[in-house]
């Protein structure tokens, strides 16, 4: 039990150090989590950047990837999360003589987004959710950036 108190601590001082507000919580996380693993038809991949690490994970995430994200586990603890970067869609392979099919359920995932109320950022076929930013002026909620205004 202590080492989770140490860990929260720790976040919890990096935010204030990098003057970062909290966009989502435990619940909003929670549901997007759930939404995620219940209505699409798979886990979209995504690369995450975590409060207390300066290494994203995975690294290299500029392409479409062949892989699907850990949307059970991966995300934990979400108090941990600075933001992830969701690419909903993945190649799927067709063969040793066949290209890759591109999947893409962007459109369900944005909708998921939009049906819970949840900040993002679009950017080259990705979406950007972030635990916590310093400026939510560019991010958009539902069908209007987060300030109010489109």
């Amino acid at each position: 039990m202590g080492y989770e108190l140490d860990f929260k601590k720790r976040v919890h001082e990096v935010i204030t150090q990098k003057q970062l507000c909290s966009v989502m919580n435990d619940t909003k996380w929670g549901n997007l989590q759930s939404d995620v693993i219940n209505k699409l038809p798979f886990t979209p991949p995504y690369q995450a950047k975590y409060v207390l690490d300066d290494v994203l994970y995975p690294e290299n995430f500029e392409t479409d990837v062949w892989y699907l994200g850990d949307w059970i586990e991966g995300l934990s603890p979400f108090f941990s999360v600075e933001w992830i970067r969701v690419r909903p869609r993945y190649q799927k392979h067709k063969g040793n003589l066949l290209p890759p099919e591109l999947i893409d359920i962007s459109k369900e995932f944005l909708s998921i987004l939009h049906e819970l109320r949840i900040p993002y950022r679009e950017e080259n076929n990705t979406f950007f959710i972030y635990g916590y930013i310093s400026n939510t002026d560019s991010l958009f909620k539902g069908n209007q950036l987060a300030n109010g205004t489109l």
